[in-house]
């Protein structure tokens, strides 16, 4: 377990600073998109945007993997796009814990708003679908952690197998 945070603690850093310059970017939609059809669109937007960096981002790891796996110098893990994932998804853990706890434990309001301006600062793509679809539901922040998760795991094993979602770039300083 030491060795994976050391192996892997720059590839879950950039899962975070992607989150939030993710978050940045859902923010500014919202901001722009008034009512709640555009708002949540936006929303979509957003978060589809950054599973699309986040599948890159942990496509691109496993392939750099794939020589050594092949030869047998690192051993394949299937799951690891999927730790990577959890670990730098702790802080939206803790934010969804916090929030249902503010909203169900009898007197923690302030652990609610404790919650509530978090996850406004780290998980500004996912607020249109928050508010419009699972109005203010405080499960909705442990859903909202699922998809980088699912996506994190098949675009580690789709990279480690070379197998391409979307299409190669075509400058002379390819990956592959």
């Amino acid at each position: 377990m030491k060795f994976f945070f050391k192996d892997n603690s720059y590839s879950i850093f950039k899962m975070f600073i992607n989150q939030i310059g993710m978050t940045i970017f859902g923010i500014a939609l919202s901001f722009a998109t008034p009512g709640n059809t555009l708002f949540l669109l936006s929303s979509i937007f957003a978060a589809c945007f950054y599973m699309v960096l986040l599948y890159t981002m942990t496509w691109d790891i496993g392939f750099e993997e794939k020589i050594r796996i092949d030869a047998k110098r690192l051993k394949y893990n299937r799951f690891k796009g999927l730790y990577m994932s959890l670990v730098a998804n702790i802080p939206n853990f803790i934010i969804a814990i916090l929030i249902i706890v503010g909203k169900y434990v009898p007197g923690a309001g302030s652990v609610l708003a404790v919650g509530s301006g978090a996850a406004a600062v780290l998980e500004g793509m996912y607020i249109g679908i928050v508010n419009v679809v699972f109005k203010f539901n405080p499960f909705a922040y442990l859903l909202i952690i699922l998809p980088s998760l699912i996506t994190c795991y098949l675009a580690y094993i789709a990279g480690v197998k070379g197998f391409r979602i979307f299409p190669a770039p075509k400058n002379k300083y390819s990956k592959e």
